[in-house]
């Protein structure tokens, strides 16, 4: 093979390379479509801590740990503020009312029970979307 063609196709060999493996290293960790979670019970909900998930249910501003989507199945997932963020008028026009929430889904774990005092409350475990990352919208029955 002479210099020139040898290096015509090294050059074939890195375009090729090049058009194979970039694309397909810019899709890693993409996925196209949220799983969704609407009807995954608490041990599924579990599994699937730190995906991005999308639910259907009834929403609510009156949540224990604040506002909450209520799945059919009676989970609830929270939405959580991180920073200050208001909760205003667009959310209480949703109250009661079906929505999709879509976000990364997280566990807040309580503190063990045997490390608190057995006099006071324990907060639940409970799941929920970071408030300023998730999305909301309204269902149509």
């Amino acid at each position: 093979m002479t210099a020139h063609a040898s290096k015509r196709f090294l050059t074939s060999v890195a375009g090729l390379w090049v058009a194979l493996v970039i694309p397909a290293a810019g899709c890693v960790g993409r996925s196209s479509r949220p799983e969704d979670a609407t009807t995954a019970s608490f041990d599924e909900l579990h599994r699937l801590v730190g995906k991005q998930i999308t639910i259907h249910g009834k929403f609510s501003l009156r949540g224990k740990f604040g506002p909450f989507v209520l799945l059919s199945n009676a989970q609830m997932v929270y939405l959580v503020p991180k920073g200050s963020f208001a909760w205003g008028k667009t959310y209480s026009e949703m109250e009661g009312k079906l929505v999709a929430a879509t976000g990364i889904l997280n566990l807040f774990h309580s503190p063990d029970s045997k490390s608190v005092n057995p006099a006071m409350a324990r907060a639940t475990d409970y799941f929920y979307f970071e408030a300023e990352t998730a999305q909301l919208q309204p269902m149509s029955h």
